[in-house]
C-alpha cells in the first residue's frame, strides 16, 4: 500500500492517503511552487501492509505528550454516556475521537483567525480569546495522541485504525491551518507558544506549557 509523505513548514503530521488518490500523481513525488517561492514536496512511500497501522499511529503522536487511551476518553467521554461509548466497536469509537479532534481543531482555528493581527497589543478578551484557542488546540493533540496510545495497547488492531482514518478522509490540512493561524497570531503580538511536534520556543520549563486536557 502507498502513504504520500507532506512536507510542510509547519511540523503537522503526515497524510495519508490511498493507492487510488495516490495514482493521480505524476510518478508517485509531485512537487508545487508557492506564490511566495516555498516549496511543498510530496513523496510517495510504499508501506508493507503489515506496517501500515503503526505508520498511521505514529502520525498521531505527540512527541511531548504519553498520553494513555483511558485517559483521552475520560477526558471527552461524559460519564452519562460511557456505557454507550464501550458498546461501540473500536472502529467506530477511534472515528469519534478523530471528529472531536477535527473539532477541537477548527474551532482553534476559528478564535485566532478572529484576532486581528494590526493593532499595538492585546487586550485581556483577546489575550484571552489566544488561550482559548491554545486549550483547543491541545485538546485535538491530546485525543489523537490517545489514539497512537488505543494501538499501542492493543485495544485497535491495524485494520480497525486504517478503516477508521480512512472512513473519517484524516487531512492534516485542518492542522496545517490551526498551525498558521496561530504562527500569524503570535508572531503579529510576539507571543510565546510551543511549536505543534517542536519544543518550546520560550526560557520556560517545557512543562508550563503542557497543562492538563480541558474539556471545551
Amino acid at each position: 500500500m502507498t502513504y504520500e509523505l507532506d512536507s510542510t513548514p509547519t511540523g503537522e503530521e503526515p497524510h495519508a492517503t490511498t493507492d487510488s488518490e495516490s495514482a493521480s500523481e505524476d510518478d508517485g513525488c509531485t512537487t508545487d511552487g508557492s506564490a511566495a517561492g516555498g516549496l511543498e514536496e510530496s513523496l510517495g512511500v510504499t508501506i508493507p501492509d503489515d506496517h501500515v497501522g503503526a505508520f498511521v499511529a505514529q502520525a498521531f503522536e505527540d512527541v511531548e505528550r504519553s498520553t494513555e487511551w483511558e485517559e483521552a476518553i475520560d477526558a471527552v467521554v461524559a460519564d452519562e454516556a460511557r456505557d454507550a461509548w464501550n458498546r461501540l466497536e473500536p472502529r467506530k469509537q477511534v472515528i469519534e475521537l478523530l471528529k472531536m479532534a477535527d473539532q477541537f481543531d477548527r474551532k482553534a482555528t476559528a478564535l485566532l483567525e478572529e484576532i486581528p493581527l494590526d493593532r499595538g497589543g492585546l487586550d485581556d478578551d483577546l489575550r484571552e480569546q489566544f488561550d482559548d484557542a491554545k486549550r483547543l488546540r491541545r485538546n485535538a493533540d491530546v485525543v489523537r495522541d490517545g489514539i497512537a496510545a488505543g494501538y499501542a495497547e492493543g485495544r485497535v488492531s491495524d485494520d480497525e485504525l486504517v478503516d477508521a482514518v480512512e472512513t473519517f478522509e484524516f487531512d492534516t490540512a485542518a492542522i496545517a491551518e490551526r498551525e498558521d493561524a496561530l504562527d500569524d497570531v503570535a508572531n503579529a503580538y510576539n507571543l510565546d507558544f510551543r511549536p505543534y511536534g517542536g519544543t518550546l520556543m520560550n526560557e520556560r520549563d517545557p512543562d508550563d506549557d503542557a497543562e492538563e486536557f480541558e474539556a471545551w
